[in-house]
């Protein structure tokens, strides 16, 4: 029925018009659908990331993930059992038993039908050595589970396999055919891998495509790169002291690195990455070092540069300035003679923990702007670094390193200190030793430069190969004793061609640390006589002597050098080439042989000796 009335106005045009409670209900439960719906996306990335990590092993990035996704589904109340099913994942993996054990069990709660969960507690109570408990959870679990459910066969498998552990009278059946590696938990396998080196890594990897995978997918097989030789002679010849060298067969080694093994290691370490070492006869490109760009910057702690291997002086630059820090702990840069007093600079600022530096034949450094540069760095100018192992072989200034150390004290910490001459040429760049050696008698109260000394090679610095009248020759003998470096506590020395210097420095520089040596490698020594051994060996009874080399020391007979060897009981390695050694030494070698309680000769070269037949049949026999 219509009734008449007035007739409404309608709005004017533009006019808002207030909205109904039904719209205003749907705007608000639209927003709030499209705040969950963000947040459950939200929640899906972190797990997917989560997962991902897992998948590559990377297994505390993917707990960080997996935290994060649990910690926004508890602020949003929303209940998901796959997430603690991975974070279960996870644990278990990194070894943490109880909080695994707790995520699966929240996972059961959540949802009744988690296959995962209840084969996540049953793997971890196996795992715990507690396979009957185990086998009551999977069973409850069947019974719980859908038939239909994803994962239901897999419990059945889980089961089956509990109960063949359970049954004493199962023998299991081996295929060796198998392959042994994903036979092993990945844990024992990547442990297995770790023993080979990159090379051996790199042909692995070929064998299978699980092999591939599992190497491919740990950083940890590529952060502490080794090259070892494949020949076992150079091997052998690199453990021994240096008795016959054999140079013609070592130099037909070849120690080339392919580059792409060099690439690979690169980009498969993914930021982990320990030991940055390019070796010897390696070509780095900038490819190669933009690899080591395209990750995190790495954690390194060592940087090892080979002798021969072909670097450009803008790629060393570049992995200097982006990976030193606070960690670098070791730099081997020998040889490379681009290197001058910059890189110092940066060394002494950037790398505070410094423990062993190589720069032997780096001849643009100078060891007076090594001071000033360490001097920025430390406390004051009679402080110490941390420096410990400092090798400066075939260096032009070891005579200011040796005179600089009496005074200051900056590398007073070193206990390794090799300064081996081996290029004669580099006694040529001797400038000013006289200035050098006043210098040094000026010092009031010169101290011993190196208390902490136990290993100092100076091979060659007591060398005439060149003109013995030579003011830099004769000089350098006398640096050895004035600063004192042959000092008490000394544990092993090898002054290899000491065929220069006199007995009376000789006698001067071996009198405090005689009795502690472990290792006395002195060749050619014309100064070095019967006297003055039966001097040196004195009042003991025992010496700790374990590698001995005194080949071509003529001027020592044969009864001082068997009393020598009578009194190391410890001897391993031993070389009496070129000696008047007869067969009273070569019984008492028998002896050391024959003692129950000796460690037994490894190494003994006799080449040109007075030994007859009848002591060397002895000697074998024993």
């Amino acid at each position: 029925m219509f009734v008449a009335g007035k007739k409404r106005k309608a709005p004017p045009s533009g006019a808002r018009t207030a909205p109904s409670a039904r719209t205003r209900t749907n705007t608000s439960l639209s927003a709030a659908s499209s705040a969950l719906k963000a947040t459950e996306a939200e929640i899906n990335k972190w797990y997917l990331l989560g997962t991902e990590n897992a998948r590559e092993r990377q297994y505390r990035t993917s707990l960080d993930y997996c935290n994060r996704a649990i910690a926004l589904a508890l602020n949003e109340n929303v209940r998901n059992a796959r997430l603690y099913e991975a974070r279960a994942h996870v644990l278990h993996k990194l070894g943490e038993y109880k909080r695994a054990m707790d995520d699966a069990k929240e996972a059961v709660i959540i949802d009744g039908n988690s296959t995962a969960g209840y084969m996540r507690i049953a793997s971890i109570l196996a795992a715990t050595g507690k396979p009957k408990d185990a086998l009551d959870v999977i069973t409850k679990g069947l019974k719980t589970v859908h038939v239909q459910t994803s994962g239901y066969t897999q419990m059945d498998i889980q089961r089956m396999s509990i109960e063949r552990q359970l049954d004493p009278t199962y023998v299991p059946r081996v295929d060796y055919r198998l392959d042994p590696i994903q036979r092993l938990p990945e844990d024992l396998a990547v442990l297995v891998l770790r023993l080979l080196d990159t090379r051996m890594l790199a042909i692995c990897r070929a064998v299978s495509w699980y092999w591939m995978m599992l190497i491919n997918s740990v950083p940890v097989l590529w952060s502490r790169p080794q090259f070892t030789s494949s020949n076992a002679i150079q091997e052998l010849m690199c453990q021994l002291p240096a008795y016959v060298k054999p140079r013609k067969l070592l130099s037909r080694q070849n120690h080339n690195i392919p580059e792409c093994i060099l690439r690979h290691v690169l980009e498969k370490s993914r930021g982990s990455l320990l030991t940055l070492w390019f070796p010897d006869g390696s070509a780095v490109t900038s490819t190669t070092v933009n690899a080591l760009f395209g990750h995190r910057r790495p954690r390194l702690s060592s940087i090892n540069i080979g002798r021969t291997a072909i670097v450009s002086e803008t790629l060393i630059n570049r992995v200097l300035n982006w990976t030193l820090s606070s960690q670098i702990t070791d730099i081997r840069l020998p040889y490379r003679s681009h290197i001058g007093n910059e890189a110092m600079e940066v060394i002494a600022r950037e790398a505070s923990a410094l423990r062993v530096l190589d720069i032997s034949g780096c001849t643009k450094v100078r060891v007076k702007h090594m001071f000033k540069a360490w001097n920025s760095v430390i406390a004051d100018a009679q402080g110490s670094t941390a420096l410990e192992k400092l090798y400066m072989n075939d260096h032009p200034g070891i005579p200011e390193l040796l005179v600089y150390s009496t005074k200051y004290r900056h590398f007073s910490n070193l206990k390794v200190l090799h300064m081996a001459i081996r290029d004669q040429g580099v006694l040529s760049m001797y400038a000013g030793l006289g200035p050098v050696m006043e210098y040094l008698q000026r010092i009031p109260n010169a101290q011993i430069p190196f208390p902490g000394l136990i290993e100092l090679n100076i091979d060659g610095v007591w060398d005439a190969t060149i003109a013995s009248q030579r003011f830099e020759s004769i000089n350098t003998a006398l640096l050895i004793s004035r600063c004192r470096l042959l000092c008490s506590g000394l544990r092993r020395l090898s002054a290899l061609d000491a065929a220069f210097v006199g007995a009376v420095l000789l006698h001067a520089s071996l009198t405090d640390c005689f009795s502690t040596l472990q290792k006395l490698h002195l060749t050619r020594a014309a100064g070095f006589d019967s006297s003055m051994l039966w001097m040196l060996l004195g009042a003991h009874q025992q010496l700790p002597l374990v590698s001995l080399d005194l080949s071509g020391c003529v001027a020592v007979d044969a009864p001082a050098m068997a009393a020598l060897i009578s009194r190391c009981s410890s001897l391993v390695h031993v070389n009496l080439s070129q000696t008047p050694a007869d067969n009273t030494v070569m019984a008492e070698l028998t002896r050391i042989v024959s003692a129950d309680n000796a460690t037994g000769l490894e190494v003994v070269v006799l080449d040109t000796t007075d030994i007859t037949g009848a002591a060397a049949r002895d000697f074998a026999s024993a």
